[in-house]
């Protein structure tokens, strides 16, 4: 827009370089310098007039780039352009600048020729110098310095704005840079989950805003005093020889007891100061900013030994003020990433525990399983379960990790020691140090760990409970030095071996009830065989004694053949009693203890006992896939006979042939039998469906003697493939 002043009619030509600048007289007869570069008409101008300028003499020196400030001072207040006469700068600095060339003027502020250049029509030049009067247009005028004070005062204080404005100018050019590594760094903060590396960024971060060659984030537990710490600037070497780190006592302390911004000019100094340990770098200066999550004090975050001997300033308190804030943010983001993942882990360790103690309760494996397990979640170095051994003692039936040969089997005091204390309570214990896990309830009673552990870091003690009673105690320790155990933590643990216990109460109720199912299996079989079998053999017996007396008999050979067939069938009964002492649940699959248990539930809706014929070996020639269509079969036709029958007695026969290609289902009943009408649906045609899945065949009618017969008959072999199957074998064939 400079160019287009040049081409107003009228107006003299522009110089290379030069730039536009008009100055008009205000009311009161001083001027008014608009420094405006543009070519805009000046406020207060005539109407279409365009600011002009001359080029500076080549003695000029200009001090500001172009196109960086813009700065116009206040109405009334003309704009200074120069520094005086005798500034030991001696340079030209313009408030007012575009991209085109700078407007340069002599150090002096004044023409070559000595003379203080105005408005000149027939020149067209303007310069910064005040006049204190109205002069004629196209005049010139001297002043030397000094000659009007109340003119040199307001120069004065011109200049002094003016270098004020730049100041904060170029403050505000590094604030805008602080601001930049600030987002930088809140983004590099932000960029991860993992909670640890968080905390790393968070305190390198802090280290680069503030210049600190020091920085360390210490997280505070529930006692107040720092539970980790995460520290930049000192290599590994420093570390081990300086030992054991701060706890949050000293300086450290005081940002703890008050979550305020701290800044100490020198560390050494300070009242509170607790010197430093032997091999400790040495630190002056001090900064430290509390890091708060959700409105709770999560941490401090310490910067120490400003780069440069200098210390923190104002301006780094309120960048690492700012970047606590944002760390607030991002810390909260990670735990409850690092929470969700946790929880998960346990999750999937509890199901897999579960699974295994619901079947192997009084195996080694359960156990074993579950302190690999849980120590592997928690990221320990040692878990044991310890179980009673009596009233007075309580044993460790599982141990995983260090220490491990040491504790196995090895037996503590219930009521002396922690591991007793929580068993008998129910309630967990979290302890910081192992090595310090000393309890005292009176002056003669100790409350001890278990020998051997001791000198292991943070533990945590949780009850296996399900309810009123403990089975046991679950124990897990962190090495030396290790994150404590949080309420989280706690939390899940507990949940863990919870599950355990419930799991493992499973387990034994569920032997208890097979016992008690054995039991009354055998009552059940002691009754058959004093009412059933015994009887007919007695009965058996005393015909063939009449037989005996009576044997040229014409119908004796007729009644030994039915003694002959009462005596099979007393066998067949007697058989069915040994097969009906079936496995338990965890053992062998067994179809006859299926069938069985399927008559013995159907028995409480029949209000009778159906009478059983189980024939052939059915436990080892039917495949599982017929076996579970056999049972459906079977459950249909009982629920049939219970919901429509009406029936008193029911006969029912398993039998596999004696080739063992053919199982055959039949259930009769002495009922009402069919309807006329009756149609093959629901599970009448299930059934059926069933029976040709496998090529085989099921007719359901009723006989001539009344009742319902449901005979379901399939061949022992694999089932035919499906048309689908045979398209694929097809399309293979040809391929």
């Amino acid at each position: 827009m400079g160019e287009a002043a040049a081409d107003q009619p009228g107006g003299p030509a522009r110089p290379p370089g030069g730039s536009a600048d008009h100055t008009t007289p205000d009311a009161a007869g001083d001027p008014e310098i608009n420094t405006t570069t543009t070519g805009i008409p000046t406020p207060g101008a005539a109407p279409g007039a365009v600011a002009h300028t001359t080029p500076a003499p080549e003695t000029a020196e200009t001090t500001a780039p172009p196109g960086i400030f813009a700065i116009t001072p206040p109405a009334g207040h003309p704009a200074d352009h120069t520094r005086q006469a005798g500034d030991p700068a001696a340079t030209t600095e313009t408030t007012a600048m575009t991209d085109a060339d700078p407007v340069t003027a002599a150090a002096d502020g004044t023409a070559t020729d000595g003379t203080t250049a105005h408005d000149d029509p027939t020149h067209g030049t303007t310069t910064d110098d005040t006049d204190t009067g109205a002069t004629p247009t196209g005049a010139a005028t001297t002043r030397a310095p000094g000659s009007d004070p109340a003119a040199d005062d307001l120069d004065t204080r011109r200049r002094n704005l003016f270098r004020g404005l730049v100041d904060r100018a170029a403050a505000a050019e590094v604030s805008q840079d602080r601001m930049r590594h600030l987002l930088d760094a809140v983004l590099s903060v932000a960029s991860d989950l993992s909670l640890p590396a968080v905390l790393r960024r968070i305190v390198t971060a802090g280290c680069e805003l503030a210049g600190a060659r020091y920085g360390a984030l210490g997280v505070l537990g529930q006692d107040g005093a720092f539970e980790a710490l995460t520290h930049a600037g000192l290599d590994d070497r420093t570390g081990r020889e300086i030992g054991a780190l701060p706890v949050g006592k000293g300086i450290l302390g005081l940002v703890i007891e008050r979550p305020e911004p701290l800044r100490v000019p020198d560390l050494t100094g300070h009242e509170a100061a607790a010197g430093f340990p032997e091999n400790h770098p040495r630190m002056g200066s001090f900064l430290g900013v509390p890091i708060r999550v959700r409105g709770e004090v999560f941490g401090n975050l310490y910067l120490t030994e400003k780069v440069g001997g200098r210390g923190f300033t104002q301006e780094d308190e309120d960048v690492v003020v700012a970047l606590a804030a944002a760390a607030g943010m991002a810390i909260e983001n990670a735990r409850h990433y690092d929470r969700s993942i946790r929880r998960e882990r346990w999750l999937r360790a509890t199901t897999e525990v579960t699974a295994v103690l619901r079947t192997n309760v009084c195996d080694a494996e359960g156990l074993d399983l579950m302190v690999r397990r849980a120590r592997e979640v928690a990221g320990a170095v040692l878990a044991f379960v310890a179980v009673p051994a009596g009233p007075e003692h309580l044993e460790v039936r599982a141990v995983d990790g260090t220490l491990s040969t040491e504790l196995a089997g090895s037996r503590m005091a219930a009521g002396d020691s922690i591991t007793g204390d929580v068993f008998s309570t129910g309630r967990a214990r979290v302890l910081g140090e192992v090595a310090q896990a000393t309890l005292t309830r009176s002056v003669a009673t100790f409350h001890q760990l278990p020998e051997g552990i001791s000198g292991l870091g943070p533990a945590v003690f949780v009850p296996m409970s399900t309810g009123s009673r403990a089975s046991g105690v679950l124990m897990l320790a962190r090495e030396h030095g290790g994150t404590r155990f949080d309420d989280e933590d706690v939390r899940m643990v507990t949940d863990f071996a919870t599950h355990a216990a419930l799991a493992i109460e499973f387990a034994y109720a569920q032997q208890d009830r097979q016992r008690l199912a054995l039991y009354e299996e055998r009552d059940r079989i002691a009754r058959d065989l004093h009412d059933l079998v015994i009887q007919r053999l007695f009965a058996i017996g005393l015909g063939l004694q009449g037989l005996r007396r009576s044997p040229h008999n014409p119908d004796a050979g007729e009644r030994l053949g039915g003694f002959v067939a009462e005596i099979d069938q007393t066998i067949r009964e007697i058989r069915r009693s040994i097969f009906s002492l079936q496995q338990p649940a965890n053992g062998p699959y067994s179809l006859r203890g299926e069938i069985l248990r399927a008559i013995s539930e159907a028995t409480v809706t029949l209000g009778f006992e159906p009478t059983v014929r189980l024939e052939g070996p059915l436990d080892s020639v039917v495949p599982a896939d017929v076996a579970l269509d056999l049972m459906a079969t079977l459950r249909e036709a009982l629920s049939n006979v219970v919901r429509h029958a009406g029936a008193s007695g029911v006969a029912l026969t398993v039998a596999v042939d004696r080739h063992a290609t053919r199982l055959r289902l039949l259930v009769r009943d002495d009922g009402r039998g069919l309807p006329a009408d009756i149609t093959h649906r629901g599970g009448l045609s299930n059934m059926v469906q069933r029976a040709r899945r496998w090529e085989g065949d099921c007719v359901i009618d009723s006989p001539a003697v009344g009742g319902t017969r449901v005979d379901w008959d399939v061949p022992l072999r694999r089932p035919a493939p499906t048309g689908r199957d045979q398209d694929a074998r097809g399309q293979e064939a040809r391929g």
